[in-house]
């Protein structure tokens, strides 16, 4: 009998971790998430993270930034390595060079969209921000856009 409830007791935990893990490994496949590991906390970065809430009106599963100063060349190796595995890339070249745009990754599951969106500033700054839910690719211009009143 003892045997038997130490069993289903190590079966439930087994079953926990498995799923807390899943939850945890997300983004793990994707190049973007070093960053945020690698200089989420450094000094001249500023990182938020959200776990599902509403940004302007759309529910996220998971939304973080990174706004980071003298680590440009950094971010973009990362950048360039998850452009690879985009299913579509949206990209703003000015001076033949790239300086803003999203990539819409492979979903988690069906109607879960991940995308990977960047702002490059001067003198190695920028925004990295990385977003999961159920948005369109639509609605997350709709989110990006800025409107004038």
């Amino acid at each position: 009998m003892i045997m038997k409830k130490n069993m289903i007791i190590r079966m439930i935990m087994i079953s926990m971790m498995m799923f807390s893990a899943s939850i945890m490994s997300a983004q793990d496949d994707l190049q973007v998430s070093n960053v945020f590991q690698l200089y989420g906390h450094d000094k001249g970065c500023k990182m938020v993270e959200l776990h599902h809430g509403t940004f302007k009106g759309y529910q996220l599963d998971v939304y973080k930034s990174l706004i980071y100063k003298k680590i440009g060349n950094n971010v973009e190796n990362y950048l360039k390595q998850d452009r690879k595995n985009a299913k579509k890339v949206r990209e703003i070249v000015e001076d033949g060079q790239v300086t803003s745009g999203y990539y819409l990754m492979k979903p988690i599951k069906s109607g879960i969209n991940r995308y990977i969106l960047f702002k490059k500033g001067e003198n190695q700054s920028g925004t990295v921000i990385y977003i999961e839910g159920s948005l369109s690719p639509e609605q997350l211009m709709d989110l990006c856009t800025i409107r004038k009143k």
